[in-house]
């Protein structure tokens, strides 16, 4: 008796396959998953073509530590963005305060 709530997917990786589930209701998730193994497969293609000699071992450390310093990348831009929001969230109180001081 299988779970209703659930749809099982099947993705390539490399030259293998993969059954996943996810929740029937979050097709963004399966999308997300999709488009993910597409990225990693392509990757994983274009090592395997450009860096001859390599073990497929090797191309998936090559393609996690990319996708690694990429996340790190997007988390610090992350991080920026909300400290540049932040100050100007408190440049426009500044300005509030002025501007209603003026009119006094």
């Amino acid at each position: 008796m299988g779970d209703d709530s659930k749809l099982v997917i099947r993705i390539k990786l490399g030259e293998r396959e993969y059954s996943m589930s996810v929740d029937r209701d979050n097709p963004t998730k399966e999308h997300n998953i999709r488009k993910a193994a597409k990225i990693v497969g392509d990757k994983y293609t274009k090592y395997m073509t450009t860096r001859q000699g390599l073990e497929p071992i090797d191309c998936y450390a090559l393609l996690a530590l990319e996708m690694s310093v990429k996340n790190i990348e997007l988390q610090t831009k992350s991080e920026e963005e909300k400290i540049i929001e932040k100050k100007l969230e408190e440049l426009e109180s500044e300005i509030d305060s002025a501007l209603s001081t003026v009119g006094k």
